[in-house]
């Protein structure tokens, strides 16, 4: 055998024992086994049944059995549809799933596994149980839910029947839920009528009970195919008595009052059926309403407790159909109660004083006894001669009491009042009026006196009583009659009408005693009254000065005439002075001393003495204590300077305190001035101790100005003062500036003025918050006072202050005193419950509502202004149009004055209170304006049809009547010309004055005017601001003035004379630049014709209202043209109505 060969048999023998291993190894797990047992399962009819197998390492093939029968190897049986195996074959689950289980389906099954190899077959079995529910359940002869009736100690038997289960069910009673277990209840089963079902019978006996009565009784079927138990039940109803009845609400003993509400109930508990329960009321039926509640039977008898209830039987019944005698109990009640009226009688019936009368008072009958009490008409109680009590109804007790008198004419009208009480309910009473027949009594003492007034009319009232009450009454004086009233004439003062006494007018002479007879049918009788006639205190006895030296006691003496005087009738006062540390009076009867210690000078004044006996007014003289000293001189800025323009009036004053009385000298240079053409003189006392001397400076020359000395004489000394007079000029800073109060929203500011300049000043008040430079300007008005309220200020914000005052002629400096105020914030002057008063609104809220209401408030004025203008400018164009147009008119022509101030050049800036914000660098000094080339350009308000923003205007010339003059002034500019004619057509004008209500300088800009910045007016003279404008800026200087470095000035203009042609100078009046009156544009000497007209874009004339005192409108008809400076403007085109409706267009009035 070759190597091969040998190879292939060593491989052959290698592949046997492989084999024969592997089929050892096979051998030994082909053993199979179950994981899973099918388990006994129950199932109701119709419900689906698992039945679970599981085989472990299974070798052989698996079946099910039912009862034996093989349904075979297949996972789908199609003998059985309803049969199906379940699980993975593979895994070895053969789990048998029953569909829809039936009768038929309750069996035996077996999980079979046959033998394979070496692994033997294995089975595995189980019970499928299906189970039925019974079809019914009842209690046998009963309808489900019905009622059984019976009587109480009856038996019953009840009978519950199940049926058709499988297996068989159980019964169970139950009564009222609750389980029965007793020996009483016997149960069979047996088979039903469909096969494999049975029958279940359960009997249950009852001796009937009380507690039986509805009672449920409930059969209850329990089975394994049901869900719930199945039940059956009927309901008992067991008659029986009811028990016996009960009140309550009133406890035997008890007291009632009358009026009170008892209640009284009757309660029956148990009896089936219920008790039926009555009321009665001393065996008479009152109440059968009764209600059941449960198993209680209840009638509530409520009602008020009267008299009549007192010691009444109440008593309740209870019955039913087993009850042969009604069930009772009873009680007696007791009640108190009041009697219900009193009888009082009086004999005898007519009653005449010196008589005894006897009154009597009877009550109803009560329960306790009655007190009876005796009134007199004002309260007074009265004891009764005696009482007594005798029984009464309903078992009550009534009582009378006796009272007697002895008859008085002041028994007549007396109430005399019986009143009884028993502590139940109010008082009652009963009264009678007494009525006694007596003469006439007078009520006023024997020394009756009245108090009447002096001047006024009087009625003296002497009024008798009596019974009968007609009287007839007689008045008499000093025996006299006096005539009544009906039968007196219009001369007799004093009348009578009965018991009145008339005086018309008091007299003092009509004081004394006066008799009044009255008489009546019982008798007669007089009374006297004496007239005590009152008339006011008046002084008649006090000095009007006491004079007195300083360091003294100064003795006062005050005497008083009056009816009547007592020592507080006359008494000394005086308004802020000590006259407790510093006084002593001493009073008497209609007089009165003062004594004033260790006089000072600063006592001078007056006390009054006052007199007032409380008729009339007070009677007040006064008596000036006057302590001599020399004269103190009055330095204040107003007196120590005086002004006057030359050729004028000036008036030089002086004005000194001291005493006694003082003259005044004046001297200039040591020279004493007399009266003359010159000086006038003249002394008036200003009040007590204050004299004042003025002396008038006729047509002031420069030589007049200077240094004048004013002496002040009297007997105690000498003083003098120095007064200055100077040319008119601008004023003084005002002086003192201080916050007088503040609230939170404005502050109240004071201050003295300072030197006037000879002008009538105004004065302007300037204040920005702190930490803010730009300053609001604020003009006081009215413009003589020197305190002013600022409003419209922030709350809680602190501000600081200056003011300034301006004349014709210019501004005096702001203050340079730092005065600061913060305005109040509520935690300061409100407390919170005011705040909340006011709203507690956010402020968000309140600031946005303000405003909005401010804002439709300003459109509603702006359309009313829109219409009210658009009407007259129709008005007068209308006018304007029928006017002749080459006649000659004359007429004022007025300008709209712009705005120095940043941003606005319209007519809103004329308003008296400017909110223009303005930017200061040197301590608020008004020269330091920013230069012409930095200001702004503010837009305008007005409509500029030109392109170019140039004015057109027609030809007219400027004359002056006088050039000699025109030029006049000491230091000042020159005046403006006398008369101005304009030639130009009315179309064309009325147009220029629509289109240009300012001018726009050389510098043309379309809608726009440029802002000339103002140079300080310290040294030259310009056009001031009347102090009735409401214009709150300085004017600017026109484009034509000459800068120098940082100096400005205006062009010479102090020479009349001479022609400069086209470069002449103008007068600065805001943006208004006006030619002055130099004879540059008049006719000269030698010229008889009309000067060349002015360029194009020359600014309209200075309106002639503005030429005689510089204002800037025209509307104040009473500032009109100076005598010496007036002017008219001659116009041959548009007529005065039309000038005036264009200018009232374009301002703010």
């Amino acid at each position: 055998m070759d190597w091969q060969s040998t190879k292939m048999l060593h491989l052959s023998v290698c592949l046997l024992l492989i084999t024969l291993l592997s089929t050892s190894c096979d051998g030994q797990q082909q053993q199979q086994y179950f994981t899973e047992r099918p388990q006994n399962t129950s199932v109701r009819e119709g419900q689906m049944a698992v039945l679970r197998c599981k085989v472990g390492n299974q070798q052989g093939r698996a079946q099910w059995t039912k009862d034996g029968f093989a349904l075979g190897f297949e996972r789908t049986i199609p003998s059985f549809p309803r049969y199906t195996i379940m699980g993975s074959e593979e895994q070895g689950e053969h789990n048998i799933r029953i569909e829809n289980a039936t009768l038929d389906d309750d069996a035996e099954y077996q999980c079979q596994v046959g033998p394979r190899g070496l692994s033997k077959p294995i089975r595995a079995d189980a019970q499928l149980t299906v189970l039925i529910p019974p079809s019914s359940v009842e209690i046998v002869d009963y309808v489900a839910g019905s009622r059984i009736m019976s009587r109480e100690g009856e038996e019953l038997l009840l009978q519950c029947l199940v049926r058709n289960a499988k297996p068989a069910a159980e019964i169970v009673w139950f009564k009222r839920n609750v389980e029965i277990k007793s020996e009483r209840i016997e149960n069979t089963t047996s088979d039903a009528e469909l096969p494999r079902r049975f029958d279940t019978r359960s009997k249950l006996t009852i001796r009937a009970q009380p507690d039986d009565n509805e009672a449920d009784y409930i059969c209850e079927a329990r089975h394994p195919a049901l869900i719930a138990p199945k039940r059956a039940s009927v309901a008992l109803n067991i008659q029986y008595p009811p028990g016996p009845p009960e009140i309550i609400g009133y406890t035997e003993g008890e007291t009632v009052r009358m009026g009170q509400e008892v209640k009284l109930e009757c309660i029956s508990r148990g009896g089936n059926p219920l008790a039926q329960i009555v009321w009665y009321k001393n065996e008479v039926k009152i109440d059968h309403a009764y209600e059941t509640t449960g198993r209680e039977s209840r009638n509530v008898h409520i009602f008020r407790a009267e008299a009549s209830d007192n010691n009444a039987r109440f008593r309740c019944e209870a019955s039913n159909a087993l009850t042969t005698t009604p069930m009772k109990a009873e009680i007696t009640l007791t009640v108190h109660f009041a009697p219900k009226q009193l009888t009082v009688k009086v004999r005898p019936e007519k009653l005449r004083p010196g008589q005894m009368v006897t009154i009597t008072c009877e009550s109803d009958s009560s329960n306790p006894v009655s007190r009876l009490t005796w009134l007199r008409g004002n309260g007074q109680v009265i004891q009764p001669a005696g009482n007594s009590t005798v029984p009464g109804a309903y078992s009550g007790i009534v009582s009378k009491s006796t009272l007697q008198m002895e008859v008085t004419p002041e028994l007549h009208g007396v109430v005399i009042t019986c009143q009884a009480t028993n502590g139940i309910g109010p008082q009652i009473h009963d009264a009678i009026t007494l009525e006694v027949l007596y003469k006439p009594q007078f009520q006023q003492p024997s020394d009756y006196s009245v108090d009447v007034i002096e001047g006024e009319p009087a009625i003296v009232n002497l009024t008798a009583r009596a019974n009968p009450s007609e009287m007839t009454y007689k008045w008499f004086r000093d025996g006299t009659a006096i005539k009544q009233l009906k039968e007196a004439n219009a001369y007799d003062r004093i009348t009578f009408d009965g018991p009145l006494l008339n005086l018309t007018v008091v007299r003092r002479d009509d004081k004394g005693e006066y008799k009044c007879d009255a008489t009546n049918a019982e008798g007669s009788r007089s009374h006297t009254v004496r007239l005590n006639v009152q008339y006011p205190a008046s002084i008649v006895q006090a000095r009007s000065t006491v004079m007195i030296n300083e360091g003294s006691d100064a003795e006062f003496e005050c005497r008083a005439a009056g009816n009547p005087l007592t020592t507080t009738t006359v008494f000394w006062r005086r308004a802020g002075f000590d006259m407790e540390g510093r006084t002593s009076q001493t009073p008497g009867v209609g007089v009165a001393y003062l004594l004033v210690r260790e006089i000072t000078r600063n006592d001078t004044g007056a006390f009054e003495c006052v007199a007032n006996n409380g008729i009339g007014q007070e009677s007040i003289e006064q008596t000036w204590l006057v302590v001599k000293y020399k004269p103190l001189m009055d330095d204040s800025p107003q007196l120590t300077k005086a002004a006057g323009d030359e050729g004028q009036l000036a008036k030089l004053v002086c004005r000194a305190q001291g005493a006694p009385n003082i003259s005044f000298g004046w001297s200039r240079e040591g020279t004493p001035l007399n009266p003359s053409d010159k000086y006038s003189f003249s002394t008036r006392q200003v009040d007590i101790v204050t004299w004042e001397s003025t002396m008038g400076v006729s047509n002031v020359r420069s030589r007049d100005y200077g240094l004048y000395d004013c002496i002040a004489r009297n007997e105690m000394g000498t003083n003098s003062a120095k007064v200055v007079l100077s040319g008119t000029s601008r004023p003084d800073p005002p002086l003192a500036l201080h916050v007088v109060n503040v609230t939170h929203d404005s502050v109240y500011l004071a201050w003295r003025s300072g030197f006037d300049g000879g002008l009538f000043q105004s004065y302007r008040l300037r204040y920005r918050q702190i930490g803010n430079e730009f300053y609001k300007y604020a003009d006081v008005y009215p413009t003589n006072v020197t305190a002013f309220t600022l409003g419209g200020l922030a709350l809680g914000t602190e501000y600081l202050f200056g003011i300034m005052a301006f004349n014709n002629l210019g501004e005096s400096n702001y203050t340079q005193d730092i005065v600061k105020a913060r305005t109040s914030s509520p935690d300061d002057d409100m407390n919170a419950d005011l705040l909340l008063t006011r709203g507690d609104s956010p402020k968000i809220i309140i600031i946005a509502v303000s405003t909005a209401g401010a804002l439709l408030l300003v459109l509603n004025v702006a359309l009313v202004l829109c219409y009210l203008i658009r009407r007259r400018k129709k008005k007068c164009m209308e006018e304007a149009m029928s006017s002749e147009g080459g006649s000659s008119k004359s007429a004022t022509i007025e300008m709209y004055a712009p705005s120095s101030y940043n941003e606005t050049v319209n007519g809103e800036t004329l308003s008296s209170i400017s909110e223009k914000s303005e930017s200061y660098s040197q301590n608020g000094s008004h020269s330091d304006y920013a230069p012409e080339d930095a200001s702004k350009v503010a837009v305008s308000t007005y409509l500029i049809d030109q392109a170019d923003g140039q004015v057109a205007y027609g030809s007219y010339r400027v004359a002056a009547n006088n050039p000699a003059q025109a030029g006049s002034g000491h230091g000042t500019l020159s005046r403006p010309p006398k008369s101005v004619n304009f030639d130009m057509g009315e179309d064309n004008y009325i147009d220029t004055l629509r289109r240009n209500a300012y001018t726009q300088g050389n510098e043309a800009m379309y809608g726009k005017s440029r802002m000339v910045t103002p140079i300080s007016p310290h040294s030259d003279a310009y056009y001031g601001v009347n102090a009735n404008s409401p214009v709150n800026y300085p004017p600017a200087p026109h484009p034509s003035f000459h800068t120098t470095g940082t100096n400005h000035r205006y062009n010479p203009l102090s020479e009349p004379t001479g022609n400069h042609g086209a470069h002449s100078p103008y007068t600065p009046m805001g943006t208004l630049n006006i030619p002055a009156a130099n004879g540059v544009y008049g006719p000269s000497p030698s010229s008889s014709g009309r000067a060349s007209a002015l360029p194009v874009n020359l600014p309209l004339p200075l309106p002639m209202s503005m030429q005689g005192h510089g204002q800037f409108s025209s509307f104040n008809p009473s500032e009109g043209p100076s005598p010496i400076m007036e002017a008219t403007a001659q116009f041959s085109g548009p007529s005065l109505a039309t000038v005036r409706s264009l200018e009232t267009e374009g301002h703010l009035v």
